[in-house]
């Protein structure tokens, strides 16, 4: 049981460090720091996230044809704010792909959402509830973003999907998750509708948000890897969200582990919300790194503030 197949979709806009630099009146070489990949990936004119994550299924689904009545679950995963409000992304990925026994619904964790909803639809396939389940990852972070507010935190927000097919026949075994949310962080940043768009805001800034997002992954990667009677050293690679690098590399040191057991991709694009890990697999399997029977940890975070720890093994 678990992940039998994934594709990624990426949208067609691109955005510079030039660009965000003269919308943001902070130096291209300050950018830098936050964005080394020079540009990254927006959403174009007439491009949607949701339109995003349906041509990553129908790739998959291409790949892989398993009868569309045997698609038991469609599941939405990111932000929630999907484009449209009132309104099912993942209904509609269904209805476009001619998915029609499906129970279809959205995942809302942020950037931890991702990884959630393939624990949620592997638990219903391991069940028996579902012979198959599609997961579709995508939020449009980019268009959330003011560059004016100054918030470069979030100023390497980017757009892009991945479609998850969960099946009995895996190529990656879910083993194992954990999750954790400290609602002290809840206010940290919050949208506000801004001439009838909904723009991320900045609330009082507390100290310490740093330490929690080390503290909670190493804590949830000992516990997760301690159900499996597992240690760090029996994982051979750790899949870090792209939110930070500075996060990403203590995350590493904390636990003793080299920077060769992680994929960085900071200067290939920006932060794809719960997409991320995907595309760090896909470098992996692309590049021959990854083996029958590796033991990978996906660590993943959202607003919140949540963590995520999830243990794959490739089989």
């Amino acid at each position: 049981m678990g992940i039998a197949d994934y594709a990624l979709a990426m949208p067609s806009g691109k955005l510079s460090v030039d660009d965000v630099s003269r919308e943001s009146g902070y130096t291209v070489e300050k950018l830098g720091q936050i964005l080394p990949s020079g540009k990254f990936s927006v959403l174009a004119e007439g491009e949607t996230s949701w339109g995003l994550g349906r041509d990553a299924a129908a790739r998959l689904l291409a790949r892989n044809p398993v009868p569309l009545d045997e698609i038991g679950l469609v599941l939405y995963a990111g932000s929630s704010e999907w484009g449209t409000p009132f309104w099912s992304p993942a209904a509609k990925i269904a209805q476009e792909l001619g998915i029609a026994d499906a129970h279809c619904f959205e995942v809302s964790n942020f950037c931890n959402a991702g990884m959630v909803a393939v624990k949620l639809a592997d638990d219903q396939v391991r069940a028996g509830t579902h012979k198959h389940a599609l997961v579709i990852i995508s939020d449009r972070l980019s268009q959330l973003v003011e560059y004016g507010t100054g918030y470069i935190e979030l100023f390497n927000f980017a757009d892009g999907a991945a479609a998850v097919l969960i099946s009995a026949d895996a190529e990656y075994e879910v083993l194992g998750a954990a999750h954790h949310t400290d609602p002290q962080w809840v206010d940290s940043y919050y949208g506000e509708i801004k001439e009838d768009r909904v723009k991320v805001e900045r609330g009082v800034k507390l100290d310490g948000l740093g330490k929690a997002f080390l503290d909670n992954f190493t804590a949830l990667t000992h516990k997760v890897l301690a159900g499996l009677g597992r240690g760090v050293a029996d994982v051979s690679y750790f899949l870090v969200t792209h939110g930070n690098q500075d996060t990403h590399r203590k995350y590493l040191a904390a636990l003793g582990v080299d920077a060769s057991r992680s994929v960085f991709q900071y200067d290939r694009d920006g932060h794809l919300g719960g997409a991320d890990p995907f595309l760090a697999l896909e470098e992996l399997e692309r590049e021959g790194r990854i083996a029958s029977g590796d033991l990978v940890v996906v660590a993943t975070a959202g607003s919140g503030f949540t963590w995520g720890v999830t243990a794959i093994r490739r089989t």
